[in-house]
Order: C-alpha cells, then sequence, then structure tokens
C-alpha cells in the first residue's frame, strides 16, 4: 500500500485544473447567457422601430382614413414582431396633435397674464383638442387629419428567452418605440379654437 505524505500533498497540482473549471463555468455562462438576450432584445427593438416608421409613413397617407385600414396597419406591426416571437403581446396607439410644438407642450398653450402658472381668471388659451376645456394633453385620440401631427406609439411584452427571467428578477421584457409623422395634406387642416380659461 502507498502511503503519501502530507508535504508532497501540499506541493501538488493535480486537480486544480478542475476546481478552476468548476469556478469558471458558471460565471462564462452567465455571461453568454446575457449576451444572447441582449443580442436578441436589440434585434426585437430594431424590427420594431422599422416595422413602427413604416406603418406611421403609411397612416400619414390620405387613404388611412377608414377604420379597416388603420386596423391593417396595426396588424402589420404586430405581424412583424410576432415573426421573431409568436407569442409576444403588442399594443399601438396614436395620438394625434395640431403641430409639432404641441407635442413638446406639457399642456394646452395659455396665455398666463397674472403669471401664477395656471390657466385661469379668463386667460385665452387654444383648445388643442377642441373638448372644450383647458387640458395638460392636448392630444387628440387616433390619426386626426389633414396635416395634423401623429404620435405614434407601440409597446412590445414578451417572456425573456430560458433562464434569463430567473436571473434578472422579471420574467417579461417591455420595449417601447414610438415616433413622429406628419400627415399629408390632403385637405385643410382646420385651426384649434381659442377659449377662455374659467
Amino acid at each position: 500500500m502507498m502511503v503519501i505524505s502530507p508535504a508532497a500533498l501540499i506541493g501538488s497540482t493535480r486537480g486544480a485544473t478542475v476546481i478552476e473549471f468548476a469556478l469558471v463555468v458558471p460565471i462564462l455562462l452567465l455571461m453568454l447567457i446575457g449576451g444572447l438576450e441582449i443580442g436578441h432584445t436589440m434585434y426585437v427593438r430594431s424590427a420594431l422601430i422599422g416595422s413602427l416608421q413604416k406603418a406611421a409613413r403609411d397612416l400619414s397617407l390620405e387613404g388611412a382614413n377608414s377604420s379597416t385600414r388603420q386596423n391593417a396597419i396595426a396588424d402589420s406591426v404586430s405581424a412583424t414582431v410576432r415573426q421573431i416571437i409568436p407569442s409576444a403581446q403588442v399594443s399601438l396607439s396614436a395620438r394625434s396633435f395640431h403641430d409639432y410644438r404641441y407635442v413638446a407642450l406639457s399642456g394646452e398653450e395659455y396665455n398666463d397674464a397674472n403669471h401664477n402658472g395656471r390657466c385661469d381668471n379668463g386667460e385665452a388659451y387654444v383648445d388643442g383638442n377642441r373638448n372644450g376645456t383647458w387640458d395638460i394633453d392636448g392630444s387628440v385620440a387616433g390619426r386626426g387629419g389633414a396635416k395634423d401631427v401623429v404620435l405614434l406609439e407601440a409597446t412590445v411584452r414578451y417572456d425573456r428567452i430560458g433562464p434569463a427571467g430567473l436571473l434578472a428578477g422579471t420574467p417579461k421584457t417591455v420595449l417601447t418605440a414610438k415616433t413622429l409623422i406628419r400627415n399629408q395634406p390632403y385637405d385643410q387642416q382646420a385651426d384649434p379654437p381659442t377659449r377662455l380659461c374659467s
């Protein structure tokens, strides 16, 4: 029977490679899975943005007035994303504004004559959404009319690939894309009315 002295074991490097491999493999696998998840998400996002921009161009045409045509345009965005992820939930919303500057405003434009930061005391405001009251959001749901600016927004939700959902803490990936486009000038654009705040 062969007896190995403790001094010989201290200097031995046999088995060190197996231990090093066992320490490195989990980190390497996490990096690989994370890289695949990031690449997949970038691919889905790129497809979403491309299809959303095409949908916005199609929506800005005069022929997109009918709800049938608008539904077909929305379905084309969903179909593009579902070619990559069949189980994805895709939602599309459109809001229209009278002009580009109204998109950036935090409320309908008004003349703050008394400088109190509120639309009140008979101050004049532009009723961008034509609902008869001053609003924080001056948009109208839908694509609007001729020369209106449309903000088209798509949201995609889908399950993360592989075990990435367990590692990330959230089981779903949520992507959002937005684009702005002005409708074609196929008709005269009606100016929004000016009203007085109460």
